[in-house]
């Protein structure tokens, strides 16, 4: 039996309506109301987190003959039947979007050939590395626990980085893939860049192929020119920082959910793994806290990751349903 939500409407599709009101422009209007519906029920952030993951797998496709123009109108016909508080509006949208991010034409728009892209938010839960091809033919991986907005269309080729980290390869194109991260944005073509944005807002960026050049206010000042391996880091008030061009604090293979360290702080290794645990680990003490590590770690996998720093210094490992901890013997 399919779930229902107000007024008897399939709980899915009102899970998306909603996916695309949040993201026009009404959506602080209405923000009380979809939180009161969240709230509702725990079904419906299930079916609005399905919907997202519906909306970020449109991304990788090129073509589709499911959202081909062909279906369009018994589509458009089908879900304004049910749309409450007149939202046939949202149903057409969430049509656009659904061609638009396979890269067809819009129909019902005579004396235009413009191809629509909406934005797609991809995202990874905790613990998840995964890779999205974007229609233009460029490629993101995001780190755990990370979102990417993408947003292209005529005459624009547009992402932007809303939490976490991404690796894009942005493809060749006429138009440079612009990369927005708080205040800043990166301009790529042909090239492989990291991107981080940390809780503070604190954005790296580092240059693995080709040219790039980052301006860390997107609206004023002139664009500084990446170094292929070095990092460049910019503030919540898009400022740079003083060290410009460091060496890369990005870890290279983290796309493959490794690091290495010529030396780091155990507390500052454990909170790398931490990103990618279901379960934190907890160092009990001070002493190991600041013991120094270095070498290649595997921080995806938190058991391996926990056993091989308990051999390395003798510690020993204790779980509770809250935390695995660290402790000295």
């Amino acid at each position: 039996m399919t779930s229902t939500s107000g007024g008897d409407y399939p709980v899915d599709e009102v899970a998306q309506a909603w996916l695309i009101k949040m993201r026009g422009e009404e959506a602080g209007a209405l923000r009380g109301e979809f939180e009161a519906w969240l709230l509702a029920s725990a079904d419906h952030g299930e079916a609005y987190r399905r919907a997202e993951r519906r909306m970020a797998a449109l991304a990788v496709l090129k073509t589709s003959q499911r959202h081909g123009t062909g279906h369009t109108e018994a589509r458009r016909g089908r879900v304004r039947s049910w749309l409450p508080w007149g939202a046939a509006a949202t149903a057409i949208a969430l049509l656009i979007v659904a061609i638009g991010a396979g890269g067809a034409s819009l129909p019902g728009q005579p004396g235009s050939a413009s191809i629509a892209r909406a934005a797609e938010p991809l995202i990874t839960q905790r613990g998840e590395i995964r890779t999205f091809r974007l229609a233009d033919g460029s490629s993101a991986t995001l780190d755990t626990d990370s979102r990417l907005d993408v947003a292209f269309g005529d005459g624009d080729r547009t992402v932007r980085l809303i939490k976490g980290r991404v690796r894009l390869s942005a493809a060749r194109q006429d138009i440079p893939l612009h990369i927005d991260a708080g205040r800043g944005t990166t301009i790529a073509n042909n090239a492989e860049i990291d991107l981080s944005l940390d809780e503070a807002g604190t954005v790296s960026a580092v240059l693995r192929r080709g040219e790039a050049a980052l301006r860390a206010d997107a609206k004023v000042g002139p664009a500084t020119a990446l170094s292929q391996g070095k990092t460049l880091t910019y503030r919540r008030d898009g400022k740079l920082q003083l060290e410009v061009a460091q060496a890369s604090s990005i870890p290279a293979s983290w796309p493959e959910g490794w690091a290495e360290y010529r030396s780091i702080r155990l507390d500052r290794l454990v909170a790398e793994a931490n990103r990618y645990a279901v379960i934190p680990i907890v160092i009990d003490d001070g002493t190991s806290a600041a013991l120094e590590v270095s070498g290649r770690f595997h921080l995806s996998e938190t058991d391996a990751f926990v056993e091989r720093i308990a051999n390395l210094f003798g510690l020993r490992v204790e779980r509770s349903p809250d935390a695995i901890h660290l402790r000295r013997r």
